[in-house]
């Protein structure tokens, strides 16, 4: 079994395509690539459900460069999304802009609590006068 990790570029193939076109041309393109790049006919390619939903929702529009991993087991080529390793994972999930701002209210609100808490605790010392010194 061979795995090997292939990224192609698909702006070369989809900027001269329709963009209501594009979904139904981007997998013949990219089995005709790995089939090129693996030295094996075109019929012997597999296309996982898992690419081929990412490649339209996400690269047919964007015309982002498509990262896959291709498995040869018998002389048929199994193409699938490639999946980043877990220290990778943890670092891209960082918050984004978009992420930060939805969770941006809830930490507004936990300011204001805690902003009223310390102005109620400052006023409950005002009104306890310090009792006066005996010599």
């Amino acid at each position: 079994m061979v795995d090997k990790l292939i990224t192609i570029n698909l702006r070369n193939y989809l900027v001269n395509r329709p963009v209501r076109r594009r979904h139904m041309k981007i997998s013949k393109y990219v089995r005709e690539r790995v089939s090129h790049y693996m030295k094996i006919d075109e019929e012997n390619v597999k296309l996982t459900g898992d690419l081929n939903i990412l490649m339209i929702k996400k690269h047919a529009k964007s015309m982002l460069p498509l990262k896959m991993t291709v498995k040869i087991e018998n002389g048929i080529a199994t193409v699938s999304p490639f999946a980043q390793p877990a220290a990778k994972k943890a670092a891209a999930s960082t918050p984004t802009k978009t992420e930060s701002k939805a969770a941006a209210p809830a930490a507004k609100a936990e300011k204001k609590t805690e902003a009223k808490a310390v102005k109620a605790e400052a006023k409950k010392e005002v009104k306890q006068p310090a009792a006066p010194e005996k010599k």
